[in-house]
């Protein structure tokens, strides 16, 4: 059984085993499911548009040909070299032609001249084509699920470091904090955030982000929106909290990184108290968080730390941990269950 998780997805794509010649690629992030694809594509063929060594398939390809993809697997090129045949299925249209390649390639009977490399949508732990590529000896199936805070820093620092960039502690944090959990959505967003700063062939030796260039570049659009959101919810503006849920949908948002986007706000606003019930002022409350509340921000995040502290403060929090159990776990549409806790929220303090 080949399920690949965590680093050893990381070691697969940066040095493929060449054992693995058939690969599932599979989860809800289809950003980071295409961002693999390429990356594995890449590694074998570089020019996508060679009509000799790169092939796409679809589901209705298979149809009437089920053991397409052995042949085209097993064919040369007339180019020279190894091919890549890319399919993007629709759940188990490819279940019967994937299952009839690996019993080609477990039973030693193909011999490959490249890889396959198949994206599906998010299969669970019963579909058929999950099943043959975890079972199979030749194939490896890699999941791909949303993205956490510390993924989001990692790719960002990344990225950063092939720019000959360094990323300045409370840049770093706010690139994490504004951006959310869908793969593709992020890598555009610090894309663009690079591509601010100038590529490395314009500067004239390493650079830095700092926290303005991230404000420069990032916080509109999607950050903004998923900003407002959480500031409208805190604030139980439960108008001002509609409009924000409605640009950050249209934003792009993903209802998880909203969710997250409102668990950081109250997070703060707990870590604010704590210095408060501690001793310190508001305003040097508000210096102490990392990042700091900027100073345009100021006021209405003390008048936050008023109207939640103690036992509103901790229902609030929990709310936010329960609404993301319920979104990844009921089946439920996760877009209602998000913005019907932010509603519930804001109403506790509703003015």
């Amino acid at each position: 059984m080949v399920a690949l998780k965590g680093r050893a997805i990381k070691g697969f794509l940066a040095k493929r085993d060449p054992a693995l010649c058939a690969i599932l690629i599979y989860g809800p992030d289809a950003g980071l499911a295409r961002e693999r694809a390429v990356l594995l594509a890449r590694s074998v063929v570089e020019d996508f548009k060679d009509p000799f060594n790169y092939l796409e398939l679809t589901d209705a390809d298979l149809k009437e040909e089920p053991a397409r993809l052995v042949d085209e697997i097993a064919a040369l090129s007339f180019a020279g070299g190894e091919r890549v045949i890319r399919l993007r299925t629709q759940g188990e249209g490819a279940s019967k032609a994937a299952t009839t390649l690996l019993t080609a390639l477990d039973s030693g009977h193909l011999k490959p001249n490249g890889i396959v490399v198949i994206e599906a949508g998010d299969l669970t732990p019963r579909s058929g084509l999950r099943k043959a590529f975890e079972k199979a000896k030749s194939g490896a199936a890699l999941p791909c699920y949303a993205d956490g805070p510390g993924d989001i820093r990692a790719m960002a620092i990344e990225a950063a470091r092939v720019e000959d960039l360094r990323f300045d502690d409370d840049a770093a944090d706010l690139v994490v904090a504004i951006l959310s959990d869908d793969h593709g959505i992020s890598r555009a967003e610090i894309d663009k955030l690079i591509l601010y700063k100038g590529p490395k062939s314009q500067r004239n030796g390493p650079g830095s982000i700092t926290l303005e260039d991230v404000r420069a570049s990032l916080v509109d659009g999607l950050g903004d929106a998923m900003n407002d959101t959480a500031a409208a919810c805190a604030d139980g503006a439960t108008t001002r909290l509609a409009h924000a849920l409605h640009k950050a949908a249209t934003a792009g948002a993903s209802p998880i990184g909203l969710l997250r986007a409102m668990q950081r706000q109250f997070a703060r606003l707990k870590s604010a108290n704590a210095f408060v019930e501690a001793g310190e002022t508001p305003a040097s409350a508000m210096k102490k968080l990392r990042p700091p509340v900027f100073f345009g921000e100021q006021r209405a995040f003390e008048n936050r730390l008023y109207k939640w502290r103690g036992p509103k403060l901790k229902t609030a929090l929990r709310l936010l941990v329960e609404a993301e159990f319920d979104a990844k776990t009921t089946g439920a549409p996760q877009r209602e269950i998000v913005e019907r806790t932010a509603m519930r929220l804001s109403r506790m303090i509703a003015r």
